[in-house]
C-alpha cells in the first residue's frame, strides 16, 4: 500500500513555475511550521494504518508527493524520514527494514547523489518522482522551471546509479511547446529510463503567472480535443518502451476545478484517453474483419474505455468496419493497454 503525504511547497523556489499552485493543485494547505509538518506525517500514517489492525499488507511504501523533499536542508529530510521510522514502528510494531519504503518527489537540479546514498541506507528509500515536465530548453525557460535538459539527465543518471528507481512527471502544452516538442521530449525521457512516468497537459489556475499570460493572450491552452489526441500519442511512446504510466491528468480534487480558469480539463481525462488508445489498437486490427462477426478480448478494467461513454466508442467500430457482430470478451489474462481480435464463428 502507498500512504500519500503532501508536503505542499516545502522546498519549492520562492519564485514558482508559472502554471503552479501547489495550494489549489493537491487540495492542501501551505504548511512550512515544523511542528505542523511532523503532525501531518504523523496524522497521515496513523489514519491509513491504525485501522487495519493485523490486516497491513507489507511493505507500505510512505510517499511524499508537493514538495522538493531534496531541496530541503539533508539534516532536516533526515529528521522528518526519522520521524516517519519511528511513526511506523510504533503504530505496527515492525521494523521499518524490510517492511517499509520511501518515495520522494523533488526537482532534476536539486539531485544530490551522496545525500540519497545515505537516505537509501538508512531510510530504505527506494524510489525518486522527477519533476521533469519538459526536455526542450526553452520550454523550461518560458516555464520558469530553473533547470535545463542537462540537469535532467545528470540526475536521472545519478539516481539509476545508486540503484533507486526512477518516474518521471512530464507536463504537455506548456508555455513554447507544441506536439512535436512534447513528443521528443516523451522520447528523450524513455531514454531516462524511468520505470514510471506521469503525464498530464497544462491547465491554467488561478493566482499563477500562466493565468496573466492567457489573459494577456501570450498563452494559449491545449483544447480537450487536441490535449486527448497528443496524450494518446505520448502515452503509446511509453508503453511501447515498457515504462508504466501511473497517471494521466490530474486529480479531480473540488479545489482543483474550481479555480481552473482554461485549459483541457475533464473529470475523466484518463478514460479519453485510453479509450483513444485502445480504439487506434482495435482500428489496425479490424482492418482485416471488415463485414465480418469479431471477438474483442481485452482486460476487465478496459471495457469502459472501449465501450466509450453511451458506448460511443463500440458503435463507431461497427459503424466503421461494417461489423456484423462485436463482442467484447473481458479476459483477466489479458494484460491492461492491449487488445487481441478473433473472428467469430457462425
Amino acid at each position: 500500500m502507498i500512504i500519500p503525504i503532501f508536503l505542499t511547497g516545502l522546498g519549492c523556489s520562492k519564485t514558482p513555475c508559472v502554471f503552479c499552485d501547489q495550494e489549489i493543485a493537491s487540495n492542501q494547505c501551505f504548511t512550512h511550521n515544523d511542528e505542523a509538518i511532523k503532525n501531518r506525517i504523523k496524522d497521515t500514517i496513523i489514519q491509513h494504518l491504525k485501522p487495519l489492525g493485523d490486516n497491513i499488507s507489507y511493505p507500505v511504501e510512505i510517499a511524499f508527493y508537493g514538495s522538493s523533499f531534496t531541496a530541503l536542508d539533508f539534516a532536516y529530510q533526515k529528521e522528518l524520514l526519522k520521524s516517519v521510522q519511528e511513526t511506523f514502528e510504533k503504530i505496527t510494531g515492525k521494523h521499518p527494514n524490510g517492511n517499509m519504503k520511501i518515495r520522494i518527489s523533488t526537482r532534476p537540479d536539486q539531485i544530490r547523489k551522496e545525500e540519497l546514498l545515505d537516505l537509501k541506507l538508512r531510510f530504505n528509500l527506494h524510489l525518486v518522482e522527477m519533476g521533469v515536465q519538459s526536455m526542450d530548453d526553452e520550454v523550461l525557460f518560458e516555464s520558469g522551471r530553473g533547470h535545463t535538459r542537462k540537469d535532467v539527465k545528470r540526475a536521472a543518471k545519478d539516481i539509476r546509479e545508486i540503484g533507486l528507481e526512477l518516474s518521471c512527471h512530464q507536463m504537455l502544452g506548456l508555455p513554447g511547446a507544441d506536439a512535436k516538442s512534447d513528443l521528443e521530449s516523451a522520447k528523450d525521457i524513455v531514454k531516462l529510463k524511468p520505470k514510471y512516468v506521469r503525464i498530464h497537459p497544462t491547465l491554467v489556475l488561478k493566482g499563477t503567472r500562466l493565468e496573466e499570460m492567457y489573459k494577456d493572450g501570450a498563452y494559449k491552452p491545449l483544447d480537450t480535443n487536441t490535449a486527448v489526441v497528443l496524450s494518446e500519442k505520448v502515452l503509446r511512446t511509453y508503453r511501447n518502451a515498457g515504462i508504466g504510466v501511473i497517471r494521466i491528468g490530474v486529480h479531480p480534487s473540488e479545489l482543483l476545478v474550481e479555480n481552473i480558469v482554461a485549459g483541457p480539463w475533464h473529470p475523466a481525462f484518463r478514460g479519453l484517453v485510453e479509450g483513444k488508445y485502445l480504439m487506434n489498437e482495435a482500428s489496425t486490427q479490424l482492418t482485416d474483419y471488415k463485414g465480418q462477426s469479431v471477438q474483442i478480448n481485452i482486460a476487465p478494467q478496459d471495457e469502459t474505455y472501449i465501450r466509450g461513454e453511451n458506448n460511443s466508442n463500440y458503435n463507431a467500430l461497427l459503424s466503421a468496419f461494417k461489423l456484423k457482430d462485436l463482442q467484447i470478451n473481458k479476459n483477466p489474462n489479458v494484460q491492461r493497454g492491449t487488445i487481441t481480435v478473433n473472428q467469430l464463428v457462425q
